[in-house]
């Protein structure tokens, strides 16, 4: 009796045009757009080469910081849209940069009151 093996293209569940119709797929992805914008922008108005070494290791920070951060303000009720996720991301950033000697001058993150007092829990 000859056993049938599965075709692995067979069954993969839903493909991409399926998941990009999912609203909380797109807000998501809305979200992370919103984010690499933000922080584009940032490290160009620092003047920092993208490529340069230290930014995957303050990256990797930033984003452990920004998760504790959206969690917090979803856990008191603020809700926060994709721009003003991608400002609290790049304020994530600044704030690892700062402590790793780097110069972020005032005025170079936008100023939120919203998002000053999310950043003051997990930045204290």
């Amino acid at each position: 009796m000859k056993s049938r093996v599965q075709d692995p293209e067979e069954d993969r569940g839903p493909g991409p045009d399926e998941w990009g119709r999912d609203p909380s797929v797109r807000a998501m992805r809305q979200v992370f757009a919103s984010m690499e914008a933000a922080q584009k922008q940032f490290i160009r108005t620092l003047g920092i080469s993208p490529v340069d070494l230290r930014l995957r290791r303050w990256r990797e920070r930033a984003l452990g910081a920004f998760d504790a951060s959206w969690a917090r303000s979803a856990r008191s009720g603020l809700e926060l849209s994709e721009t003003e996720a991608g400002t609290l991301y790049v304020h994530c950033l600044g704030k690892i940069m700062v402590r790793d000697g780097v110069d972020v001058p005032a005025g170079v993150l936008p100023e939120s009151e919203k998002l000053r007092k999310i950043l003051k829990e997990v930045f204290p």
